[in-house]
């Protein structure tokens, strides 16, 4: 009876060791792969924009004959036009009214103040009016760097382009974010379905370890609290990752 219950015990403490290396095999193994995915991810995100400018510099007699939908310029590129108007020697409010009349979105969120401006009002007075709280934070950032600028003074440019710069930061620290985010999620996933995927294989393979974990209270114990344990794991990894998602 105490050999028995010895040799039942060895195979537990084999079976918890060999479970764990698997486990350890297997997280190694899939690691690599997961992080050349997202690396090459990130950089299509963020190298797609450089890309497909490069490709249409490249090949014109491409573009004559396929047309490329062509998005209205982003509030960094908007907020650089106006800056290189202000260096060419025009007025803030006169560069801001032809960078609007360039952008090819006929509802740019930069028509209506342009359309004051046009009958007089100040720059600043003008973003004000036209404020919307559809806005988004990256329009409400350059509409009050426009107003702080619209007071006059030699940096009008620079503070033009840093905003832009800042901009474009914010917008790569989110595209990390996400990425990190979804990375964070895909390995929840198989960390969360890989015991799984050991119990079932164990329970089919090894009759001792079954009848072990199915048949008896601790058996049964220890697969009520991984099955526990693993759900809690997954929840709080989830709300984890939601959290810095928003």
């Amino acid at each position: 009876m105490i050999c028995a219950v010895f040799n039942i015990a060895i195979n537990v403490v084999v079976l918890i060791v060999g479970t764990l290396s698997f486990a350890g095999a297997c997280a190694l193994l899939i690691t690599p792969p997961l992080t050349k995915h997202w690396s090459r991810r990130w950089l299509r995100v963020r190298l797609g924009t450089t890309s497909h400018k490069a490709t249409a510099t490249a090949s014109p007699a491409a573009t004559t004959t396929t047309p490329i939908l062509q998005t209205p310029p982003a509030i960094t590129d908007f907020l650089d036009a106006i800056a290189r108007d202000v260096r060419s020697g025009f007025s803030l409010a006169s560069s801001f009214v032809q960078c609007s009349d360039q952008q090819l979105d006929n509802n740019h969120w930069s028509q209506p103040v342009a359309q004051q401006c046009l009958r007089g009002v100040v720059l600043a007075d003008a973003l004000v009016e036209c404020a919307l709280p559809t806005w988004t934070p990256e329009i409400r950032f350059a509409s009050r760097t426009l107003a702080v600028a619209s007071a006059g003074g030699a940096g009008v440019a620079p503070a033009l382009e840093h905003s832009a710069s800042v901009l474009r930061e914010q917008q790569g620290l989110k595209l990390d974010r996400d990425v990190q985010a979804a990375q964070a999620q895909l390995s929840t996933k198989v960390l969360t379905w890989l015991p799984i995927a050991v119990f079932a294989w164990i329970a089919i393979t090894d009759p001792i370890a079954r009848s072990f974990l199915l048949s008896t209270p601790t058996g049964m114990c220890c697969v009520a609290t991984g099955i526990t344990l693993n759900v809690a794991g997954r929840k709080w990894m989830s709300r984890v990752v939601s959290d810095i998602s928003v």
